[in-house]
């Protein structure tokens, strides 16, 4: 049964105003273990699939569930899982991508064996997990909609989406079942790349930094008048919310994600 299809619209009522809100404005967070590649190689952008790190079990889920080769996000929250340094893009980003989202992880869903727990009927089979999954797909323009009403019926308040297991059981249980996150974040996916020169924040671990910091002091000397160099050009951006990086980057860009939308 699709997320939401059994919720009682009248129960809504009370949060869902505040829940919209911060459907409406939170950032999309992406986590990456290639950024020095990224900013040294054209086109300088979050790749898909087809060309990026992601791990053979993404592109898995993808032909299981009939997906384009994406580009991954998640919804306001970063999992140290992908990589040391975790971008964050503002609301309104994917307007400009063709795409689609799911309440969950698909990866973790159809990996094998599957990551994430539920009960389905009549078994628990790969087949009935791909039902579930296509079944549970949203259109990337009203995946917000989606994602305010889905704060409104789980969570006492919309900070406990950073904080806490939702408050109330879906009917497959995956929220019971799960203590991993991801069982209940919202999963964005462009068919196309992002450039990470859109970032609007950005955090990384040291290792990253000091290998930042490392080829900006290789550099050869700028004469005036010459373009930027890539690396230059990355500088020139928003700059990393911990410049000495730290090994909680993505806590610290969730901090950030938070203070954006007053959570």
């Amino acid at each position: 049964m699709p997320l939401l299809s059994d919720i009682d619209e009248k129960a809504l009522a009370a949060r869902l105003p505040a829940s919209n809100a911060v459907a409406d404005n939170v950032p999309l967070v992406h986590v990456d273990r290639t950024v020095i590649d990224l900013i040294e190689h054209p086109p300088h952008e979050i790749p898909t699939s087809a060309m990026g790190s992601n791990s053979d079990n993404t592109r898995r889920a993808e032909g299981l569930l009939g997906l384009p080769q994406s580009a991954y996000f998640y919804a306001g929250r970063a999992h140290p899982k992908f990589g040391s340094t975790a971008f964050a893009f503002a609301a309104g980003c994917e307007d400009a991508h063709t795409g689609s989202a799911s309440p969950f992880d698909t990866g973790g869903l159809l990996s094998n064996p599957p990551h994430l727990k539920l009960r389905l009927n009549p078994t628990d089979g790969e087949a009935e997990r791909v039902a579930f999954g296509k079944a549970s797909m949203l259109p990337l323009d009203q995946w917000r909609a989606t994602f305010g009403r889905f704060l409104a019926a789980f969570f006492d308040a919309d900070v406990d989406y950073w904080q806490k297991k939702p408050s109330r059981f879906d009917p497959e249980r995956l929220f019971e079942l799960n203590n991993d996150w991801r069982a209940w974040t919202f999963e964005i996916r462009f068919s196309e790349g992002h450039s990470i020169h859109d970032r609007a924040a950005w955090c990384a671990d040291e290792t990253v930094m000091s290998q930042l910091r490392r080829l900006d002091d290789q550099q050869p000397v700028t004469i005036p008048g010459d373009p930027l160099s890539v690396l230059d050009q990355f500088f020139a951006g928003p700059p990393a919310l911990e410049p000495s990086g730290t090994p909680q980057f993505c806590e610290r860009l969730e901090q950030w994600v938070r203070e954006q939308i007053a959570v």
